[in-house]
């Protein structure tokens, strides 16, 4: 938790008490609204933008994954794919972590 604090720190907006409803704003003007726990991250609507630097940042030294609801998963590195449940292992996908290729690749574009 410390270090999701240290990445979305600088751009949040608003947090309730307990830094688990969390409202980022990105350089770009965009806003998500995050949900966080101990064990996931969610964001309901993905701006486009700078939304996904800080994505990638945080996705990059948590060492974690990004599961899109229409989307294969995302790995940081192949070997990665060993830490999913084997339902999301064989559509998992390998995207640079940088806001541009995760944008592209959950946009589609």
């Amino acid at each position: 938790m410390d270090l999701v604090r240290e990445v979305l720190g600088p751009y949040v907006v608003a947090a309730d008490e307990y830094f688990q409803d969390v409202l980022i704003r990105a350089a770009d003007g965009h806003e998500a609204e995050v949900d966080i726990n101990e064990v996931c991250l969610a964001v309901s609507r993905f701006p486009p933008g700078r939304f996904f630097d800080i994505l990638a940042e945080l996705v990059d030294r948590l060492g974690a994954s990004v599961t899109l609801m229409d989307r294969p998963v995302i790995l940081r590195k192949e070997e990665d794919r060993a830490h999913l449940p084997v339902v999301a292992r064989q559509g998992a996908v390998v995207v640079s972590m940088t806001g541009r290729a995760i944008e592209g690749f959950a946009t589609g574009s």
